[in-house]
């Protein structure tokens, strides 16, 4: 029986990460790292943990005295990844205070959205180029191999780059619009 498991998975809902960590949990899975989209996880007794998602403020003072702080409340530090800091503790010391980081949350998605647009923006800038420079450039010159693989090269790349933003980047865009509207209402 093997002890350790690896699971690939993106999230860009938080909630639903911590939801699904904790689904883990109930099966057996103890969380210990992640780089954001490779989890890894360690075999434990099935719903001996239970784990939530903290964020990391530039604002917090002291980082290292909020572990000490949220240890000695019982919290277990896990790993941290970017911005966001796994806290577990033991089923049988009862749930997490609920937190209102709902604050914490909208910058991050705000972050995770204006990292998604910008992405958005250089690959049409890419299309955009590869469509108007490249293609004419290889139709008008003196026909040869060359000219006819920049052609097919350059229709790829603008069809492939357009698919990719419809498939992945408009959808991941969508969802993280509608998690920032439903986190400013939750504000005001």
């Amino acid at each position: 029986m093997k002890n350790d498991r690896i699971a690939i998975n993106w999230f860009v809902d938080f909630d639903k990460e911590e939801q699904w960590i904790n689904e883990m949990s109930k099966k057996g899975w103890r969380f210990w790292h992640t780089n954001g989209v490779i989890y890894r996880f360690k075999k434990c007794e099935p719903g001996e943990f239970i784990y939530q998602i903290d964020f990391d403020e530039k604002q917090r003072e002291g980082g290292e005295d909020y572990v000490v702080f949220r240890s000695s409340c019982g919290d277990i530090f896990v790993h941290q990844c970017k911005h966001k800091i796994y806290w577990k503790r033991k089923c049988v010391d009862g749930e997490f205070e609920a937190e209102n980081n709902v604050a914490a949350k909208l910058r991050l998605t705000n972050k995770a959205f204006n990292f998604h647009l910008n992405s958005f923006i250089g690959l049409t800038i890419i299309a955009a180029i590869a469509y108007l420079i490249l293609m004419p450039l290889g139709r008008y010159l003196p026909e040869n191999g060359v000219t006819s693989w920049l052609t097919d090269f350059s229709c790829g790349l603008t069809y492939g780059i357009i698919l990719s933003q419809m498939v992945i980047i408009l959808p991941v865009l969508r969802k993280l619009r509608k998690k920032m509207n439903q986190m400013v209402e939750q504000i005001f």
